[in-house]
């Protein structure tokens, strides 16, 4: 508030300064427009940055996706390494990890450094760590609130999963970009922004109709758990080399999104999920051998 001298004004030039002074009230009124001008912006400004974060998760797929074409590309047609392993309990979150010829190795729920990322077949195609993480995850190491995480991604299970032809996991996944068929590229799925309550080693987990259910589930289960950091929706590759932002549809998805657990084996809504449905629609059909 502006105060005026006692002395030395002239009555005309006294009232003139005390016209131009604030008075308690009136600061009052500045401060409360203030407040509700910024109570109008600051939701327009935090889904402007859920939109800008949305935007660079969809870019690092892109990226990842290219890798992986390139890799296809200069290995004869063949797809990048994507097996899972866990020699010791499948139970135990951090016993799960990626082989040493995998896109990737390691687990990302407790790998301190990204030195796993590096020792993988893609990085020499990007050697930006930024691609594997989604700017909207704020993860941690072993959920221990020190270290953030090196990724936020997986790559579908149906992309060469297991390379061991006496695996007999090997005939129901595509191991060369010409098998993919039933669904075509479009429509299969690649890598998946994962859940940062599910993601762990290499690979998306997703049971397929008629051809797989892992670990003795009902085909309606939720094996791993897409990302819903998105406004409760998450971002998937393709093998034609889109990427595509889902929506999830029912309450179900945000219910386990909501649980403080590791949410993997989850039961999904009985024959009529949405969600997993789309999931279903993006593996194999059956798989040719060529």
């Amino acid at each position: 508030m502006r105060t005026c001298p006692a002395y030395g004004l002239t009555n005309r030039r006294r009232e003139a300064c005390e016209g131009a002074a604030f008075t308690l009230i009136e600061l009052l009124v500045v401060i409360a427009i203030i407040a509700i001008l910024a109570a109008l912006l600051l939701p327009a400004l935090g889904k402007a940055k859920v939109m800008g974060q949305g935007v660079a998760c969809t870019s690092n797929l892109k990226q990842l996706q290219l890798c992986w074409q390139l890799y296809s590309e200069d290995n004869g047609d063949n797809m990048p390494g994507n097996t899972a392993m866990n020699p010791g309990d499948i139970a135990v979150r951090e016993a799960w990890t990626a082989d040493p010829i995998s896109w990737l190795q390691g687990n990302a729920w407790a790998d301190t450094t990204p030195t796993n990322l590096q020792r993988g077949v893609l990085y020499r195609y990007s050697q930006s760590l930024g691609i594997y993480r989604c700017p909207a995850d704020r993860s941690t190491v072993r959920d221990q609130g020190l270290i953030p995480r090196n990724r936020s991604v997986s790559m579908s299970m149906y992309m060469n999963f297991r390379s061991d032809q006496s695996d007999p996991g090997y005939e129901l996944c595509w191991h060369r970009m010409g098998q993919i068929q039933r669904p075509g590229p479009s429509r299969a799925a690649v890598f998946i922004e994962e859940n940062e309550k599910s993601i762990q080693q290499s690979a998306f987990g997703i049971n397929a109709p008629d051809n797989l259910t892992l670990f003795n589930t009902a085909l309606w289960t939720w094996i791993s758990f897409p990302s819903t950091r998105h406004n409760n929706a998450g971002t998937l590759s393709f093998a034609d080399g889109h990427v595509e932002t889902w929506r999830w549809r029912e309450g179900n998805t945000a219910q386990i999104a909501a649980k403080n657990d590791w949410i993997v084996v989850q039961p999904a809504v009985g024959k009529t999920d949405r969600d997993l449905g789309r999931f279903f629609q993006a593996v194999p059909e059956k798989v040719p051998v060529l």
